[in-house]
């Protein structure tokens, strides 16, 4: 049972990382790619590393997305064709 939540959320971030590549607006990249981070930490927590998946939330989700979103601020927000 295990096994199938786990290949279901391999298959989601996947997913996910395609779609952040895809995206055209950079705040909607930023946004997947920190939902992206999300899975990876459930992940983390499922494979019965919980230490890894706070550390995950903490600077992969919180601090990196802030991070680029301040940055966005800075820039256009859709990428250029």
């Amino acid at each position: 049972m295990i096994d199938t939540v786990i290949n279901l959320l391999l298959v989601f971030c996947i997913l996910l990382t395609a779609l952040s590549i895809r995206a055209k607006d950079l705040l909607l990249a930023v946004v997947l790619s920190g939902a992206e981070g999300v899975v990876v930490a459930v992940l983390f927590y499922l494979l019965l590393a919980p230490d890894i998946a706070l550390i995950q939330i903490a600077a992969g989700v919180g601090i990196a997305t802030a991070f680029f979103i301040l940055v966005l601020k800075k820039l256009r927000r859709y990428e250029e064709e």
